[in-house]
């Protein structure tokens, strides 16, 4: 094991031990911005070159490299400018609506609104690091509240599973990042980032499930 797995595993042991605390003794706030960053510090506490409870850095874009660890087939996901975060947050948190918003519905229903919901936080993709582990212990605790238990390990539980999420909530992200984009647009534009997301990424996994589908199967629905 080379020196960054070992700092990867010591902090992954870290985080873990924080959401588990999380899971006993969540946290008591609105289901606003403020909560969510008050998971990302409670979670990162212990690392503070991760900016625990900040949002990330200013920058011109903010595009991550993607190596499924199954096929080890590559793409980049292109998350929202900065500029576009903190407004962001506030407004689909707020029009989101909290628990209340869940109570009431059906298996579809619910599953459908809260991956929207992750659809969207993780467009914006708030944080530098860990925006995936505080989604998961944030939807969580929102789920709890309504009324339901969500169990995001049953969808990471080894590396096919964990590349079926990868896809599903990246899809999410890019159809996020290039609404209405399709095959006729991909041939026509002069967007390399455009015509990439296409080929490499919305056309190899058209038939992948859905962010749904595995929220649906977290639930315990599917």
């Amino acid at each position: 094991m080379d020196e960054r797995q070992q700092v990867e595993r010591k902090e992954g042991a870290l985080t873990f031990g924080r959401i588990s605390e999380l899971d006993r003794k969540p946290v008591e706030g609105k289901f606003d911005a403020a909560h969510l960053k008050e998971v990302h510090r409670r979670i990162f506490q212990d690392l503070p070159h991760h900016a625990p409870g900040e949002y990330r850095p200013h920058a011109p874009a903010h595009i991550k490299a993607r190596a499924l660890e199954g096929s080890g087939h590559r793409y980049h996901v292109h998350y929202a400018p900065r500029s576009q975060v903190d407004a962001g947050v506030e407004k689909v948190l707020s029009e989101f609506g909290g628990p209340n918003s869940l109570r009431g519905l059906n298996a579809e229903q619910f599953s459908a609104r809260m991956a929207g919901l992750y659809g969207d936080l993780d467009y914006l993709h708030p944080f530098q690091e860990g925006n995936s582990r505080t989604l998961r212990a944030f939807t969580t605790q929102l789920a709890r509240e309504a009324g339901r238990e969500l169990h995001w390990n049953t969808a990471s539980a080894d590396a096919a599973s964990r590349d079926r999420l990868y896809i599903a909530r990246d899809r999410e992200v890019m159809q996020r990042a290039f609404p209405g984009l399709d095959r006729d647009r991909a041939m026509r534009t002069e967007s390399r980032a455009e015509y990439e997301a296409y080929v490499r990424f919305l056309v190899p996994f058209a038939k992948a499930d859905t962010l749904q589908q595995l929220i649906e199967q977290a639930l315990g629905l599917a």
